[in-house]
Formats: structure tokens, C-alpha cells, sequence
């Protein structure tokens, strides 16, 4: 783990960010991928934006910001890989199919063992891997944000400012989330961070034998009329995949409620994002 951290601490800013725009300069499309709190299923929304794009051709880079609540790798399905570093520093990411993968994950010998970092550990971390990453040419890059607006975000958010190109906020129902949700979309106007929309997940429930819609989780949040709101309902056939590590997979084949959402969820975002053109 330490060799991964001793790229930056020699480097001034300037030469920080001119490693990390040339590492990313053969990337066409970056989006990132928010939430205002944990346990929204934001990491869900973020590697099923990726795998549709691949799903249709696209080369794909997802790299997982999330330093305390990786689950990148375990979505993928690559929860027992390890990312390379070669000689000279470079980091090579891990690939399943057409999408390169870099998450801290990646670098535990112990998949289970926690990171248990202060702030400028991780904001360290992150330019590292950002400045030291060998991408090589991609369609896309999904970044899967921590929940909330602390250190990493903001890192990554005025890093890149220039680069990303729109981001996706992720919530759940409930009038609870609408003071939390706000304080999301301020900070995407603070940084001039365009929103390509807001995904309600585990919006409702479809009875699968009468077809009858619950709404289990109460009302809508108040959101800004700012793009478009998708919902995704709860399926258990999607908890499933999730649970086994096989989200690909289900994305891929099934043809249950949540699967036909999330692709539909994905292709709206990747079109507002430009991706097919």
C-alpha cells in the first residue's frame, strides 16, 4: 500500500494536476456519480451506468473514490483481483471486458480490513492514483464518489472541474432527504458542476402479481427541476445480483423490472452525457 502513495509528495500542484489532465486526456466523457448520504445505492447506479456502456461497445473506466466504502470491485465482479504497479510508478488498473476498474480494494491484501485514514491521507490517495493511473483510450469514466460533500468529493470535484463533464445525483424517497438533497445540489452549483440528472432508487415497489405500485419508502424528496428524475424500483431479483457479486450478469440478461429500469436509467444518462454521438 505505501508504494502506492509516493507519487504526489514530491510534486508541486501545478505538476500534480499537468500528470493527472495528461492521464486522463485520451478519456472522452467523465461523469461522476453523487449521493447526499450512505446506503442510497449510489455504487449500484454508478457500475451499471459503465457496464451498459460496455454492454454497447464502449471502452469504460470506473474508478471508485470511495475509500472507506469500496464496492466498485464487488459489483464488477472482480472482488478478488488486485491491481499492478510497474516499475516506474504506473498503475495499471484491473479489466473485466471492455472496463478498467481502479479501486483502493484493489490494494488490500485483506479485502475486509478497513482504511481508517484522515483527510489528507485520502486527498493524497486520490491524486496519486489520478496522476499515476494508465487509462489508455476510453469512451467513458464513471466515478463513484463517496456519499456526501467531505474531502474526497470536493478533491476530486476541483481537480477535475474541467474534465467532468456532468454529474448524477443519487437519493432515495422520503420528505426526510429533501433538506440532505439540497445541500447536494448546492454544491454541484458552487463548483459549476453541470447535473445530467437524479435517480430515485428503491422508488417503489411493483407487485409482481397484480402489478399494484407501493410506494414503501413514503413520498418524493423536493428536488430543483434540473434534468430528469429516473426512478428505479426495489427488486429482489437486483438485491440478488448485488448480494453475489453479479450485477453485470444480471444487467446483461435479465428482463426483471429493476434490470429494464437500470439500463433505461443508463442510456438516458449516457445520451445527455453525449456518449453516443
Amino acid at each position: 500500500m505505501k508504494q502506492t502513495l509516493r507519487g504526489v509528495e514530491s510534486l508541486s500542484l501545478q505538476q500534480i494536476m499537468h500528470e493527472v489532465y495528461s492521464k486522463l486526456s485520451s478519456i472522452k466523457h467523465v461523469v461522476a456519480v453523487l449521493s447526499s448520504k450512505g446506503g442510497v445505492g449510489k455504487s449500484v447506479i454508478a457500475s451499471s451506468i459503465a457496464i451498459y456502456a460496455a454492454m454497447h461497445g464502449k471502452k469504460v473506466a470506473i474508478f471508485d473514490a470511495d475509500m472507506h466504502g469500496s464496492s466498485i470491485p464487488w459489483l464488477i465482479g472482480l472482488r478478488n483481483a488486485f491491481a499492478a504497479i510497474s516499475i516506474d510508478g504506473i498503475i495499471k488498473p484491473v479489466e473485466r471486458d471492455t472496463i478498467a476498474v481502479l479501486s483502493i480494494e484493489l490494494f488490500l491484501k485483506e479485502k475486509n480490513a478497513p482504511v481508517v485514514w484522515r483527510g489528507p491521507l485520502k486527498t493524497r490517495t486520490i491524486l496519486d492514483f489520478l496522476s499515476r493511473t494508465e487509462w489508455g483510450e476510453r469512451d467513458l469514466m464513471v466515478i463513484d464518489l463517496p456519499p456526501g460533500t467531505g474531502d474526497e468529493a470536493l478533491t476530486i470535484a476541483q481537480t477535475l472541474k474541467d474534465r467532468i463533464n456532468g454529474v448524477v445525483l443519487v437519493l432515495t424517497p422520503g420528505l426526510m432527504v429533501s433538506h440532505v438533497v439540497t445541500k447536494a445540489y448546492e454544491f454541484l452549483k458552487m463548483l459549476n458542476l453541470p447535473l445530467l440528472g437524479t435517480v430515485l432508487n428503491m422508488a417503489y415497489f411493483k407487485c409482481p402479481h397484480c402489478g399494484n405500485v407501493y410506494r414503501v419508502f413514503g413520498s418524493q424528496p423536493q428536488i430543483p427541476n434540473e434534468g430528469p428524475l429516473i426512478e428505479i424500483p426495489l427488486d429482489p431479483k437486483l438485491a440478488e445480483a448485488v448480494d453475489s457479486g453479479q450485477l453485470y450478469e444480471f444487467l446483461k440478461a435479465s428482463e426483471s423490472e429493476g434490470a429494464q429500469k437500470l439500463r433505461e436509467m443508463a442510456h438516458t444518462i449516457l445520451s445527455r452525457l453525449g456518449v453516443w454521438q
